[in-house]
């Protein structure tokens, strides 16, 4: 049997990307943790229909090349602010549905792996109870506490508490490690089925094997739990 029929007969990860990058720099970032995951999953890599002119954090110089950046839809809060109203936040989140919506019905993601901004839009993914039903448990790197809705109802969601494992890897020199712990210790997935690794980094993915080989082992026994269950 061909390669890419048994990668298409493997469980999928959705992977969302973080602000000023894409679908294909995350997928560079990753490379060494879906390397090692390669024989359990399959990774589909998302890409936010909205355009930035703005680089993310250690994007150049090495993807000076690799425009269009990208990012996900503002939250509330950002109304008044750089121009932004409230008609262009629904329609950015309706493009996001529809991009996130997409993905699901081909795919059928059993998780979803995130970076930075992206693990905002995973929550808010595996809160919606039409989009997130089929998704198992959480990769989050470099997380941000807080959901990114996916439609109107902005009420209520970081209250809700998913029955969710997730797998959180922290890097000890992130200058936002604050919004990761929040993410892990107090948000919408539950602190008692969370798995934190701390690995040496900033506000990164994590590429040595050292931890990579942790982060994958939580993502292996997290799986081979629910499998079991």
């Amino acid at each position: 049997m061909a390669q890419a029929a048994v990668d298409q007969k493997l469980p999928a990860i959705l992977c969302l990307h973080g602000h000023g990058t894409n679908g294909a720099i995350f997928r560079h970032q990753a490379r060494n943790i879906t390397r090692a995951l390669q024989s359990r999953f399959r990774f589909v890599f998302a890409e936010s229909p909205i355009e930035t002119p703005q680089p993310g954090i250690g994007v150049l110089p090495y993807f000076a090349d690799a425009k269009p950046y990208r990012r996900w839809h503002h939250d509330a809060h950002a109304v008044g602010s750089f121009d932004v109203t409230a008609e262009d936040i629904a329609r950015e989140r309706q493009l996001v549905r529809d991009t996130l919506a997409a993905h699901v019905e081909r795919h059928q993601p059993v998780g979803v792996m995130a970076f930075s901004q992206g693990t905002r839009v995973a929550a808010a993914l595996c809160l919606d109870p039409e989009l997130g039903g089929g998704i198992r448990f959480a990769i989050l790197i470099c997380g941000f506490a807080g959901v990114l809705p996916l439609d109107g109802s902005d009420s209520g969601l970081e209250s809700r508490v998913l029955d969710l494992p997730s797998v959180q890897a922290q890097g000890v020199s992130d200058p936002w490690a604050a919004k990761a712990a929040k993410l892990a210790e107090k948000s919408c997935f539950d602190p008692a089925l969370a798995r934190t690794i701390k690995f040496r980094g900033g506000h990164d993915v994590p590429v040595a094997m050292g931890d990579v080989v942790k982060i994958t082992n939580e993502i292996f026994a997290v799986y081979e739990s629910l499998s079991a269950s």
